[in-house]
C-alpha cells in the first residue's frame, strides 16, 4: 500500500528530502569553496546587456552638456562673438550593440547611435563704425555616428565582486545643424565655429554619465548580502568564494551556498570529504545554467535537524 503526505509548506518538504542527505559521518573537514555555481550563457549575456543599454540609456536622457562660446572673425563682417547655451540631449537611438568576454576583463560596445539635441544660440557683432547687432534664437543638433565602448573588470574581494572600470570612451563621427531664425551667414559660422567642441561636449558628456553609471553599479554589487535568511532558523552564504570566471561566450559565478543556523553555527564541518555529487540545471537555450553540489541540502539538512525542527516534523508525522 502506497503512502502519501501532504506537505504543509515548501520548508517543511526541503526538510523532509534533505533528511535523505544528511551524512553518517560526522566531523570530517572539507575544503572551503563555492557549492552552487552559475553560468550565465551568450543569450544571458545579451539579455542583460540590452538591460542594461536601456537602463544606462533612459537614466542619460535628458543630458544637458555645458555651455560653449567662441569669437570668430567673418569676413565683410568682422569678429562675431557666439554663444550655445542649454545644450540638451533628448533622445538616443541605438542602431546595433555587442558584448565580449574574455580572461579577465568583459566588453561591452555601441555603434551607429544617434542622437538629437536641442540648444540656444546668440550672436552680437560691432565696430567702432557700427552698433552693435546682436540675434538669438534655437537650434537642433543631429548626433551621428556615435560610438561607446567600455572594459570592466570583475573581481572577487572579501566575498563581493566589484565591478572596476577599466577602459571607457565615446567617438561622434558626423553632426548637422538646423537652425532656426538669423541670417543666411549664421549656419556655416555655427558649424564652423562649434562643429569640434560639439563633439567633444558629447562625448566628454556621454563618457563620463557611463563612468558614473559603473560606479553606481559596483555600489549596487558592494551593498549585496552575504547572508539570506530563509526562515527563522536558518541563512543561506551567497558569499562569492572566486572572481567571476570569462570565457568566450559566458560567464561563471560561483557562491558558498551552504545554509548556517542563524545563531552563527557553520555546518561545513559535517560534510564528506570530497563529497562532489550534484544536481544541475541547464541547456544550451538557457539564459542561465545553475549547479547545486548536494552538501547545500545536506547544510540545510543538518541546521534544521540540529535546531529540533526536523524531530518535532517526524513527530508530527508519527514516524518516531
Amino acid at each position: 500500500m502506497g503512502c502519501f503526505i501532504k506537505f504543509s509548506s515548501p520548508a517543511i518538504l526541503f526538510m523532509f528530502l534533505s533528511l535523505l542527505l544528511i551524512p553518517t559521518s560526522a566531523h570530517v573537514q572539507v575544503n572551503e569553496g563555492g557549492y552552487i555555481s552559475a553560468v550565465i550563457s551568450k543569450k544571458g549575456l545579451d539579455f542583460f546587456k540590452n538591460y542594461l543599454i536601456n537602463k544606462a540609456t533612459s537614466s542619460i536622457i535628458p543630458l544637458e552638456l555645458p555651455d560653449i562660446e567662441k569669437s570668430k572673425k567673418i569676413p565683410l563682417i568682422g569678429k562675431v562673438h557666439m554663444a550655445l547655451s542649454n545644450i540638451i540631449i533628448y533622445s538616443v537611438e541605438i542602431d546595433s550593440s555587442y558584448v565580449e568576454t574574455g580572461d579577465p576583463d568583459l566588453l561591452l560596445a555601441v555603434s551607429g547611435a544617434t542622437a538629437d539635441c536641442g540648444m540656444n544660440w546668440e550672436y552680437s557683432y560691432g565696430s567702432w563704425l557700427l552698433p552693435t547687432i546682436s540675434d538669438s534664437g534655437a537650434a537642433t543638433v543631429l548626433v551621428e555616428g556615435l560610438e561607446v565602448g567600455l572594459t570592466v573588470s570583475l573581481k572577487e574581494q572579501g566575498g563581493i565582486v566589484k565591478v572596476i572600470l577599466v577602459d571607457c570612451g565615446s567617438h561622434v563621427r558626423d553632426i548637422s545643424i538646423k537652425v532656426d531664425g538669423g541670417a543666411s551667414w549664421l549656419y556655416q559660422a555655427l558649424f564652423e565655429a562649434f562643429e569640434g567642441k560639439i563633439k567633444s561636449a558629447v562625448e566628454s558628456a556621454v563618457t563620463k554619465k557611463i563612468s558614473e553609471l559603473i560606479t553606481k553599479l559596483d555600489s549596487i554589487f558592494q551593498s549585496l548580502p552575504k547572508q539570506i535568511p530563509v526562515s527563522d532558523i536558518a541563512s543561506m552564504n551567497t558569499s562569492f568564494v572566486r572572481s567571476p570566471v570569462l570565457s568566450d561566450s559566458s560567464v561563471e559565478v560561483e557562491i558558498n551556498g551552504l545554509f548556517t543556523a542563524i545563531s552563527g553555527t557553520s555546518m561545513l564541518n559535517y560534510y564528506h570529504k570530497g563529497f562532489e555529487s550534484s544536481a544541475s540545471c541547464s541547456s544550451p537555450a538557457k539564459m542561465i545554467g545553475i549547479q547545486l553540489n548536494e552538501n547545500v541540502f545536506s547544510s540545510g539538512a543538518l541546521v534544521y535537524f540540529n535546531s529540533g525542527t526536523v524531530v518535532f516534523l517526524w513527530l508530527q508525522l508519527g514516524l518516531c
